[in-house]
């Protein structure tokens, strides 16, 4: 176990030596992503864009979702369900979108390495590492325009106040930086730990898919787990999607991007996905460092 803290503490001092190999790394992946496209480098702003967009023309006009009780509705200045609703959903799916895709980049990119881990000596850790780091790249820009969206609707459509007198609704948003390092923790640290497994075992790779989407139901993305829990029965259904660490990291993000009146930015669920992140970080490289030197052999 100290090896395991101690390879996780050089971590930094390693990724920083070999910053500009991450960065052609990530440059490289980039490129590949949007070759040969016809809008090219707009792509990474159109996507999330686009996302925003239809979630918030499918859920607030088609499917008309209502997230709020009736007690929170009519309170004074409280913004259209629609946005809420927009909001809501957009502030989850962001987040899930890049663990996916990380992930799901992340297990197989040792093996389709293989001829750097044969041929380079190089620190391999790094290709999992600048695989969460291009899955991020995407979500910031998307945060980029959700939080200007975000900002715009709180202010000029929270109610008959000036803007002036609703600027106390964007003091969460300086809490976002925290659940985005702490998301990279996790991210990186699973990563890290299914690619190191599927050098070994290639039906990880077939299993992700799978399991992320099993992952995805039982995370509260498009729903709340207080309206699950009223319409369910089993009362532990509830209880037990508390237990997935992705529903501490969604509560964190719409902590991050509140419509209730005086809300409180949940704390507790900061502290145990904190603890949960730096744990499996500590686990996930801690795995990857103990075994690279047999990867050269399987793969």
């Amino acid at each position: 176990m100290p090896s395991f803290f101690s390879s996780a503490l050089r971590f930094p001092s390693v990724a920083a030596r070999h910053a500009d190999l991450v960065r052609a790394f990530v440059r490289r992946d980039l490129a590949a992503r949007y070759e040969g496209s016809l809008l090219g480098k707009l792509w990474p702003l159109l996507h999330p864009a686009l996302l925003l967009a239809v979630y918030g023309l499918v859920f607030s006009k088609l499917l008309g979702v209502t997230l709020r009780s009736d007690a929170e509705a009519a309170r004074p200045g409280a913004i259209g369900d629609g946005w809420v609703a927009t909001l809501f959903m957009a502030s989850g799916i962001l987040p899930w979108i890049c663990t996916v895709d990380a992930l799901n980049r992340c297990t197989p990119v040792v093996v389709e390495n293989n001829n750097l881990i044969k041929k380079v000596a190089f620190p391999s850790e790094l290709l999992p590492t600048y695989t969460t780091l291009v899955s991020f790249f995407q979500m910031l820009i998307g945060l980029a325009l959700l939080v200007p969206l975000y900002a715009c609707v709180m202010l000029f459509a929270s109610g008959d106040t000036p803007p002036s007198e609703n600027v106390h609704w964007l003091k969460h948003l300086l809490w976002l930086p925290l659940p985005i390092v702490l998301q990279w923790f996790f991210v990186t640290g699973l990563g890290m730990l299914l690619a190191a497994v599927n050098v070994f075992v290639r039906d990880v790779g077939q299993v992700i898919p799978l399991a992320t989407l099993v992952w995805m139901f039982f995370t509260p993305i498009f729903y709340k787990l207080e309206g699950l829990a009223r319409k369910t029965e089993e009362e532990w259904v509830a209880a037990a999607i508390q237990w997935n660490p992705l529903y501490h990291l969604m509560a964190l993000y719409r902590g991050c991007f509140p419509y209730e009146v005086d809300p409180e930015f949940p704390l507790r669920s900061a502290a145990i996905f904190a603890a949960i992140a730096l744990g499996t970080f500590l686990v996930g490289h801690g795995c990857f460092h103990r075994w690279k030197g047999h990867f050269a052999d399987e793969v």
